[in-house]
C-alpha cells in the first residue's frame, strides 16, 4: 500500500505529508490576521513541501513496482524522479514569488500588524513542524535506510527554522526582522532544492558509490588468490541504498567452470559483507592475459579522482 511501509506501519513521507497539510491550513488562517511577509513566505515553504511529498508519494507508488524484463530494478528511481520534478516546478517559482514579495515590502518599510489569533495559530503551527521534524529525526537515528528520508530531514528542517525566524517576526512586529527573516526563508528554500536536487541527480545518471567503499571491494577481490588481475570494475548506484556491480576478472585459463561458479559465489559474499547495498553483482571471467596489470590503473583513478 502507498500509506504504509514493508511492515504495516505508516510510511514516514505520508506522516510528514500529513503535518505539513495541517501545517500549511494553519499558517494560512494565521495569514489573514497579519500582514507580516515571512509568514507569507514560510507559508509558500509548506504549500511547496506539500506538493512535493505529494508527488515523492506517488514516487512511492512506483517503487513498489514488481521487476520485470520491463522494470529489471522495479520503480525504485521513480522516487528521486518525482522529487526533482517537484523541484524543478516549484522551489523555483516559490523562491521568485518570495523574493519578489520581500522586495515590494522592503521597498514600502510597512508595519507590523498581528492579531492575536494569527500568534496563536502560527505558533500551533510552529509546533507541528517541529513535532514532523521529530518523527524523521527519529526514524534517522533508528537505522531505517531509506533513501526519501533523508531529504525529509532536510525539508523539515527548513520548516522549522523558517517557522522560528517567522514566529520571532510575529512576537516582536519589527519590519526589519520581518524583511531580513523573508529573505532568510527564501535563501532556505532554495539551498535544500538545489541540495536535495544534486544529489538526485547523481543518482539519476548513475554515478558510482563513495570512493572508499570502492577501493575497500576491490582490495578485498584482490585477496582472493584466484584473481590475477581486475580488467573491469565499474560500480554505480541504482539509489542511494542499492548499488551495482560489473566486474571481469582474470583467473587461471585452466579452472573448471565448477570451480569459477564457486569462486563467483565468495566473491559476492565477501564483498556484500563489505558493503550490503551492492544487491546486484555481476562477475565475468576471463583466461590470465599477458602485460601490465590493469588493476594498478584502476587504483591509480581512485587515488587521482575526488568525489
Amino acid at each position: 500500500m502507498l500509506a504504509t511501509g514493508g511492515n504495516g506501519k505508516l510510511h514516514p513521507v505520508l506522516i510528514l505529508f500529513l503535518i505539513n497539510l495541517v501545517s500549511v491550513s494553519l499558517k494560512a488562517v494565521s495569514m489573514t490576521g497579519t500582514n507580516a511577509t515571512s509568514v507569507f513566505v514560510d507559508m509558500l515553504n509548506d504549500v511547496g513541501d506539500v506538493v512535493g511529498l505529494g508527488l515523492l508519494l506517488l514516487g512511492l507508488s512506483y517503487e513498489r513496482k514488481k521487476r520485470s524484463i520491463y522494470y529489471p530494478f522495479g520503480g525504485r528511481r521513480a522516487v528521486y524522479i518525482f522529487t526533482l520534478l517537484s523541484i524543478m516546478i516549484f522551489s523555483g517559482l516559490i523562491f521568485t514569488v518570495a523574493i519578489f514579495k520581500v522586495v515590494a515590502v522592503i521597498s514600502e518599510a510597512m508595519l507590523i500588524n498581528v492579531k492575536t489569533y494569527s500568534l496563536y495559530t502560527f505558533s500551533l503551527a510552529f509546533l507541528i513542524n517541529a513535532i514532523g521534524f521529530a518523527v524523521v529525526y527519529w526514524f534517522v537515528i533508528s537505522g531505517r535506510r531509506d533513501p526519501t528520508l533523508s531529504g525529509s530531514i532536510i525539508d523539515s528542517a527548513s520548516d522549522v527554522s523558517g517557522s522560528a525566524v517567522a514566529l520571532t517576526t510575529l512576537i516582536t512586529r519589527n519590519p526589519m526582522l520581518d524583511a531580513l527573516g523573508s529573505l532568510v526563508i527564501s535563501g532556505v528554500i532554495l539551498v535544500s532544492a538545489i541540495t536535495l536536487g544534486y544529489r538526485y541527480f547523481q543518482v539519476l545518471i548513475g554515478r558510482a558509490p563513495p570512493k572508499e567503499v570502492l577501493k575497500k571491494v576491490i582490495d578485498k577481490i584482490l585477496e582472493f588468490k584466484e584473481i590475477r588481475d581486475v580488467n573491469v570494475f565499474n560500480a554505480t548506484m541504482v539509489t542511494e541504498d542499492e548499488f551495482m556491480l560489473i566486474l571481469e576478472v582474470e583467473v587461471d585459463k585452466d579452472m573448471e567452470v565448477e570451480d569459477a561458479e564457486k569462486l563467483s559465489t565468495r566473491i559476492e559474499e565477501e564483498i556484500r559483507k563489505l558493503e550490503p547495498r551492492f544487491k546486484h553483482i555481476v562477475i565475468e571471467f576471463v583466461g590470465e592475459r599477458t602485460g601490465p596489470k590493469t588493476y594498478r590503473e584502476i587504483l591509480k583513478q581512485f587515488d587521482s579522482s575526488e568525489q
